[in-house]
């Protein structure tokens, strides 16, 4: 039973991550964490993110800025086995937090959601933004749809930004099922429902697709940056205990 309604709750949330741009991880963590355990949530989503992205590309290939990619491609190599090796070595909580904060604070980015923000993103920025947030993925498992405001903001249009996204997604985290399998992460509970998961998203993007197709650019902008708040807004909710004991040591 408890294998079905994670099946059924990937399957809705990532028809939600197609629309969205990202986030499913944020969505699913609790989920899985309360299934297999807090320790495999990072190596399961992995796995399940890397087939979802799979299959995101192959939708959306020939919308790929492979300028971008070429970008993204040595720092998430590089920050996902950082961040993977890190993993148990570190608390994450602070680090939640901070990104929690992050996701909410770009509703505020955004005068008019249909035009970018006041800076101008170029490409190569993203090579400093991909280190970071390789790493903060590699560390706590997922960081949602962090960079999308700079995919936005660099002037991409939906199905760019779900392909470009999701080729560097597969790099990042092959990357981390590499180097968690090398700490010793991956076992054959997480095998199961990381491939499990990972196949009830496949089919979940199909049916993503076909919605994305028949909405705007501007309803795509302002899903997206929705997301991202929903998203920061879950991550603290899922650390509340730790902002409340934070707190009361003020």
């Amino acid at each position: 039973m408890q294998l079905i309604l994670i099946l059924i709750g990937a399957f809705i949330v990532f028809i939600l991550s197609t629309l969205t741009g990202g986030g499913a991880s944020l969505l699913l963590m609790p989920l899985v964490a309360a299934v297999v355990g807090v320790k495999a949530v990072a190596p399961v989503m992995a796995i399940s993110i890397g087939m979802s992205s799979t299959s995101k590309v192959f939708f959306f290939y020939k919308y790929i800025d492979w300028k971008l990619f070429a970008w993204l491609f040595p720092s998430t190599i590089i920050g996902s086995i950082l961040g993977a090796k890190m993993f148990a070595e570190l608390s994450s909580d602070y680090l939640q937090i901070l990104i929690g904060i992050l996701l909410i604070s770009t509703v505020f980015q955004f005068n008019k959601i249909e035009k970018r923000t006041g800076y101008q993103v170029k490409a190569w920025h993203f090579a400093p933004m991909g280190l970071v947030v390789a790493f903060l993925s590699g560390l706590i498992g997922g960081v949602g749809p962090l960079m999308n405001s700079a995919y936005l903001n660099y002037g991409i249009n939906k199905e760019s930004l779900l392909g470009t996204r999701s080729a560097n997604a597969i790099l990042l985290h092959l990357t981390k099922i590499i180097s968690y399998a090398y700490f010793g992460y991956v076992t054959g509970e997480v095998l199961k429902y990381g491939i499990l998961i990972g196949l009830s998203s496949m089919i979940a993007v199909y049916f993503g697709k076909l919605i994305l197709s028949k909405m705007s650019e501007v309803f795509f902008r302002k899903i997206v940056v929705g997301s991202m708040v929903l998203s920061g807004a879950l991550m603290l909710w899922k650390n509340r205990e730790f902002i409340s004991d934070l707190v009361a040591t003020i």
